[in-house]
């Protein structure tokens, strides 16, 4: 057997997304809660710091300070626009200088303002490579920030003719005020807040499945694993719920017929009847596999023996027979309490069953247990194993000297690649020929796509339910209101 590097495939990544929305949807709504305690807090803060944000804008023009342009005419030709963008630069330093803000606390008269605060928290934008310049300055007070940026428009005016003689500054906006909420935080923060929970979920998912992932499509099982796919069985939900024998009406019932007839042929071919049926973990539908393989050889008139050697977790005798009685079981057997004839449980003409029953203190395969359960074979055309999963219990692998080959069985998106390995490699050390792997309950990300969607619809109609009920009970509560007054 050949284990290889496993390889992720997109399909499989959103089809773990779409299973896994309930998570996705929970992470949006935790980023959501937190983007409105962020306003919320942002907004507590903002009414303590009561902090506004000053806006103006200017526009630099190539006048001396006898308001010329550079021709010492009142209009201004094409080279002192350029003139004035050129200007814009120095503009932009003059206007931040020491000495330009140290002339704007001079000017407002303001006390405990430094030159360094103003220009600490003063912005200064070109607008479009213009001779515009648009400004914005967060202040605590409204007041006293509209008075500084009405001193920065007028004191940086002569600032500019002082320092380059030409040069003087028009104002496109006057000065006006708007309230920060909680130092820039907007309603869009609710948003963004959502969007982080969204991504933070997808990528916990991700991580998730990068991690633990488990085996999505069954054609893997030979890429990854070298396992030879007997079959891919479909998820079928009238299977779980059928009775034994399953009936016609059942879809998965003409998969398990092609697979039993591929299991005669490659056990004729190899000249072996006894198979044992194990997988790396319980629930991955193995119980259920081998005893409808079982029904089907039955039905093709071969004299077939059903064993459970699950002694810890037995399920197979419940499938037949839900009161089943100590003679007929393997523990009798096996404690000698009933002899092979009278342990084995008689389903039909061709099938036989020797079922196991759960104790406080299960046995295990020691080599009396593997006699009694030899005892029972011989006679029989086929005989199948339902073992305990050998990824759980390596106790399994005593099989091996009774039996033949074994069968694996896996479940889509259920046991995670590591455990499948482990199983695997369990096999391939004990020496036992394998016959071949099934698929089980394959899904793909369109199933996943219908499961989540009617998930979804559902969640609606419960939510619309509930909210009706509401309406009903407040409007009845009025109507009593009403009477009472």
């Amino acid at each position: 057997m050949i284990i290889k590097k496993t390889v992720l495939k997109k399909s499989d990544i959103i089809y773990h997304l779409l299973k896994s929305w309930r998570i996705i949807l929970l992470f949006t709504i935790i980023g959501l809660v937190a983007g409105v305690g962020v306003i919320g807090v942002g907004y507590v803060r903002g009414e303590m710091a009561r902090e506004y944000r000053i806006t103006s804008s200017i526009a630099i023009v190539a006048q001396d300070k006898d308001g010329k342009f550079s021709g010492q005419t009142q209009i201004p030709y094409k080279t002192d626009v350029d003139f004035a963008r050129d200007l814009t630069e120095d503009a932009l330093y003059i206007i931040k200088s020491y000495d330009n803000m140290q002339k704007v606390v001079d000017e407002t008269g303001l006390q405990n303002i430094s030159p360094g605060s103003i220009a600490g928290n003063l912005s200064l934008s070109r607008y479009d490579d213009t001779e515009i310049i648009e400004m914005a300055l967060p202040w605590r007070s409204e007041k006293e920030g509209l008075e500084i940026m009405d001193a920065i428009n007028k004191v940086s005016d002569s600032s500019l003719i002082d320092a380059v003689q030409m040069g003087r500054i028009h104002v496109i906006n006057e000065p006006r005020a708007s309230f920060i909420v909680g130092g820039n935080i907007s309603i869009s923060t609710w948003i963004y807040a959502a969007l982080a929970g969204l991504a933070a979920g997808i990528a916990f998912c991700v991580l998730k499945f990068i991690l633990s992932a488990t085996i999505i499509n069954g054609i893997d099982l030979e890429d990854i694993f070298g396992l030879d796919l007997l079959a891919i069985l479909p998820l079928d939900k009238k299977y779980a719920r059928a009775k034994l024998p399953l009936s016609d009406d059942v879809p998965l019932r003409d998969d398990i017929k092609s697979l039993t007839h591929m299991l005669i042929n490659r056990m004729q071919l190899a000249k072996i009847n006894k198979l044992y049926f194990t997988s790396a973990a319980h629930k991955e539908g193995r119980t259920g596999l081998v005893a409808n393989v079982a029904i089907h050889l039955a039905e093709l008139g071969k004299k077939t023996l059903l064993i459970d050697c699950d002694l810890k977790n037995p399920q197979l005798g419940a499938l037949f027979n839900n009161d089943l009685k100590y003679e007929q079981t393997l523990n009798a057997l096996y404690r000698g309490d009933s002899d092979k004839l009278d342990a084995v449980l008689r389903i039909n003409g061709c099938l036989d069953l020797l079922p196991v029953i759960l104790e406080k203190a299960p046995e295990n395969f020691n080599d009396d247990m593997l006699k009694a359960v030899s005892a029972v074979m011989e006679d029989y055309d086929y005989v199948l194993i339902d073992a305990a999963p050998v990824g759980v219990d390596a106790e399994v692998l005593r099989l091996n000297e009774i039996t033949d080959a074994v069968v694996f069985i896996v479940r889509c998106d259920f046991t995670t690649v590591d455990n499948i390995k482990k199983a695997l490699r369990r096999l391939a050390k004990s020496g036992i020929p394998s016959i071949g792997g099934v698929f089980n309950a394959t899904t793909t990300w369109k199933d996943a796509f219908k499961r989540t969607r009617k998930s979804m619809e559902k969640l609606e109609k419960t939510v619309n339910k509930k909210t009706t009920k509401k309406k009903k009970k407040k409007k009845g509560e009025d109507e009593q209101f009403e009477e009472f007054q």
